[in-house]
């Protein structure tokens, strides 16, 4: 199946930058849309950086008010303000969040030149996107209200071009017309329907994110067939009792997750700086546990 999702991942570390790792951001493009999860403080260089660009980048979901998630968002905005790639932005978290990054638009200087709206975010449908639905989900983390993401493609058929030549159906908008679902008569009078020319349904790609968040089984439940997971994994196991207390997981508890949900890839983020010359043995940690892990880099582009 082809690629659906384009990830690129802008901040892989945990609460503090490092030469290597800025603070959290991930961007993901999907179609005609970009959005962010999360905007720690230099997001806006790492896009640059990355060469992915500001067009199209209308959503930011924020997964909780912590500043290594969310103080990037002055300086993005106000990088909008001046080059106004987009016509609108939605910001999308709790009331904390929201009332935090209001604050910051008061500094931007002047009037914003594109339309920026506030949704607060809530468990459940969050945003739809064409043939995507995006999902927000509670984490357990040490704020009131935190959250990650599903992002689940809708069921699709696909496009049969050689059973379209057979019927004598051209290239062009008579093909888009049944594509989308709409019946019409061939050059030769006859009637050709949809399924005519509509392989099986096939599953739409789902990609899961889980931010700041300590372990608990039902993650599982929520990254079930995931056709990728990333996942926080801010400890080594033998630090569990210091990742528990910080309201975060290990690698190893990543992967029991990954392995539990039966995803096909998992890929570790939110990486602690006091692994900054071992952070191999997260990799294999997890490895042990679910084979097709890999460790996310600042920089890195992923396709699923």
């Amino acid at each position: 199946m082809s690629e659906t999702f384009r990830i690129t991942f802008l901040g892989t570390s945990a609460a503090v930058p490092t030469t290597r790792r800025n603070v959290s951001a991930t961007l993901v493009a999907y179609q005609d849309l970009k959005w962010l999860i999360d905007c720690g403080e230099g997001t806006q260089r790492q896009i640059m950086r990355a060469n992915i660009g500001f067009k199209n980048l209308s959503r930011v979901v924020l997964s909780h008010e912590h500043l290594d998630h969310m103080l990037g968002m002055g300086g993005l905005l106000a990088t909008l303000n001046m080059l106004q790639p987009v016509e609108h932005v939605v910001v999308h978290g709790n009331p904390t969040v929201l009332e935090r990054v209001r604050q910051m638009t008061g500094y931007i200087g002047r009037t914003a030149q594109y339309d920026l709206q506030f949704q607060v975010l809530q468990e459940g449908l969050v945003f739809t996107h064409r043939q995507l639905d995006c999902y927000a989900f509670p984490t357990r983390h040490r704020v009131k209200q935190s959250y990650g993401f599903v992002f689940q493609e809708k069921p699709r058929r696909r496009f049969l071009p050689d059973a379209a030549t057979r019927l004598g159906i051209p290239n062009g908008p008579e093909r888009r017309r049944l594509l989308a679902g709409e019946s019409l008569q061939s050059p030769s009078g006859q009637l050709v329907h949809p399924d005519d020319v509509l392989g099986p349904e096939e599953p739409g790609k789902k990609l899961v994110y889980i931010s700041d968040t300590m372990y608990f089984p039902e993650l599982s439940s929520v990254a079930q067939g995931a056709d990728c997971l990333i996942s926080e994994a801010t400890f080594l196991h033998a630090d569990a009792a210091l990742a528990a207390e910080a309201g975060h997981m290990t690698a190893t508890q990543a992967a029991m997750v990954a392995r539990d949900a039966g995803v096909a890839m998992l890929y570790l983020n939110h990486v602690s700086q006091r692994y900054a010359q071992s952070e191999h043995l997260l990799l294999e940690e997890a490895r042990h546990i679910f084979a097709n892990t890999h460790l996310a880099n600042d920089l890195d582009t992923i396709g699923v």
